[in-house]
């Protein structure tokens, strides 16, 4: 699955199990969190996986035309906790929501095999 797919599924979970507002906050750092991963994913999957750009024409291509999380997996996703967290100041999240909800997206893709990556807290 994709990210865009992954995040809708995360979306419909999350309003299954929380009240509106907790939903809302949910809702509006899965979209920051979205842009960042757009913003970073690609620099964080080419770091990841060592790939050369030169030797892979189609993926620089890629990178060029694409939204990072219209055409990957959410393999690096947790890969950008660090600058979504420290680059992301929201007046209707406080800092330790915002790491609280970054940290249970990130457990949530592990416990449903979306990533291999497990934060360490």
């Amino acid at each position: 699955m994709l990210v865009d797919e992954i995040f809708a599924m995360f979306l419909f979970m999350m309003s299954i199990t929380h009240e509106e507002d907790a939903y809302k906050k949910i809702l509006h750092h899965l979209i920051l969190y979205r842009e960042c991963l757009n913003q970073y994913g690609w620099t964080k999957r080419i770091e990841g996986e060592r790939i050369d750009l030169k030797n892979n024409p189609e993926l620089a291509s890629n990178i060029k035309s694409q939204q990072y999380c219209l055409v990957n997996t959410a393999e690096h996703a947790p890969a950008i906790c660090n600058e979504f967290v420290s680059s992301h100041t929201d007046y209707n999240i406080s800092q330790v929501e915002l790491i609280n909800l970054t940290v249970n997206l990130c457990e949530w893709l592990y416990d449903n095999n979306f990533t291999a990556s497990k934060l360490t807290t």
